[in-house]
Formats: C-alpha cells, sequence, structure tokens
C-alpha cells in the first residue's frame, strides 16, 4: 500500500506577537517550527499501516525550506520518501488546490492528513483537497482497517459520543483524529541520519500551476485585530447585607 501524509510545519514556541502593518496578518518571533499535532498522528497511523500491510510512506509537506525540519522527523519517524512544495499559502482553499497538483504527479492508495491546523483551525484543507482530486473521504477517522486490496474500512466522529464506521473505496483521502495511534520518540541519532537523506522539492510552475490560480477566491481579509474588551470585573466590598445588595442591584440593571 502507498500512502502520503500531508504535514504541515506550525509555529513552536512563539514571542512578541504583534499585528503586522496594514493589519492584514499577524507577526512573531519563533525559533522553530514544529510539526501540527494532527498532521503527526496521520503520519503515526501510515507508519503503522505501513508495518502491518507493507508499502512505502511519503510525506508531502508545503513551506519555506525552514519546513525540511518536519521531513527529517518523519523520515525519522519511518517513513520513505519526503517532499516540500515550495510555496508559503495559509488559505486552505488554496492550500488544497495546490495539495491537490503535488498529488497528480505522485502514485498512492490512501492519502491522510490531520483533521485541523493548529495556527488557521479551519479544518478545510483535507477537504478541499479530496473535493479537487474526486476521491471519496472522511473526517474525523479513529480508526482504519484495511479490508482487501481495493477497500478499506473506517471510524469516524460524529460528536456527541457518536461514531459512524464507514466503507471507502481506493483510493481515498482521510482526515484522521488526534489519538489515533500513539505518538513515538525518535533519538538524536536517528534524526541526525534522517538528515543525510535526500528530499525531493516541487515550484508552483513544476505543478503547472500561477499564482492567480491559488489566491483566495470569494473572500479578503479585512482587517485583523485582538480581542476587543466589553467589560471588567468589579470586586464587591463590605458587610454581606451590603455586598448582596450590591449585587443585587448589579442584576436589575442587566435585566
Amino acid at each position: 500500500m502507498k500512502i502520503v501524509v500531508c504535514c504541515k510545519g506550525v509555529p513552536g514556541t512563539v514571542a512578541d506577537v504583534k499585528i503586522a502593518p496594514g493589519g492584514k496578518a499577524v507577526q512573531y518571533q519563533g525559533q522553530f517550527l514544529t510539526m501540527n499535532e494532527c498532521d503527526e498522528y496521520a503520519l503515526e497511523e501510515a507508519i503503522a499501516l505501513k508495518r502491518a500491510h507493507g508499502g512505502e510512506v511519503t510525506v508531502l509537506t508545503m513551506g519555506s525550506i525552514t519546513t525540511q525540519d518536519i521531513l527529517y522527523l518523519a523520515l525519522a519517524k519511518g517513513a520513505d520518501k519526503a517532499i516540500r512544495i515550495d510555496a508559503q499559502i495559509q488559505d486552505s482553499q488554496a492550500a488544497g488546490t495546490v495539495l491537490a497538483a503535488a498529488l497528480r504527479k505522485l502514485e498512492y492508495d490512501l492519502v491522510l492528513t490531520g483533521t485541523q491546523s493548529r495556527d488557521t483551525l479551519s479544518g478545510l484543507a483535507g477537504i478541499a483537497t479530496a473535493e479537487r482530486l474526486e476521491m471519496p473521504f472522511a473526517f474525523a477517522v479513529t480508526q482504519v482497517e484495511v479490508d482487501g486490496d481495493k477497500t478499506i474500512k473506517i471510524r469516524k466522529e460524529l460528536g456527541g459520543g457518536r461514531f459512524a464506521d464507514v466503507r471507502l473505496p481506493l483510493p481515498a483521502l482521510l482526515c484522521v483524529q488526534t489519538g489515533i495511534q500513539p505518538l513515538t520518540y525518535v533519538p538524536p541519532a536517528r534524526m541526525l541520519r534522517a538528515r543525510q537523506q535526500a528530499l525531493r522539492s516541487f515550484s508552483l510552475s513544476d505543478l503547472g500551476l500561477a499564482e492567480q490560480q491559488i489566491v483566495p477566491q470569494g473572500y479578503h481579509f479585512l482587517n485583523i485585530f485582538p480581542p476587543e474588551r466589553t467589560g471588567q470585573a468589579q470586586f464587591l466590598e463590605g458587610s454581606a447585607g451590603e455586598v448582596a445588595a450590591a449585587l443585587l442591584g448589579k442584576i436589575k440593571e442587566v435585566l
């Protein structure tokens, strides 16, 4: 089974967070990128499936050269190949367009992503990718079982403590929920060996894409701003009777 895992590099420890000039982006100081948590669980599931059924795992990410650290982590964990798309895109729909174009250049039976990234929390990139590839998908997957050469059986969360068992034809895309597999520790020596492996890269032109094809469609950011202060706490002092009377007065004002 050939599995492709889409992983995203997200900021690790950040400081000095502020709104950039123009009010359309956030600036921060950060020393490194780390693999998005949901995507790391998807990677662990892919490696578990490879161990059980054979095949290979390819990890795909998108970003600047700094995102190569998460590819080395994936190789150290047990992935076979790693690919970086040289593009920095935050919009989920645009990311789906780019990821779909890259996947068309690869051979795969199964594509795994996380449910959402912790920086944007949109939960749309995996779904957008599946839609552009016109392939079956499932969201919030908590269990995967290979059911023959052409189908898989998955369990997905429905919310409210309910689950659904679904059978999907291959190829398919799964947005994996956290906790599907335990996260594994990578020894430093294995990480150093992973850094010696070759990485493949795609530019947007390699994927046959132009800049105008990957800009957000149908909306644009008006501005970004910190939460507005709508009220404040007030400490009531005095005897129990005075505090109770003041509290009752506040309640009457609200009502």
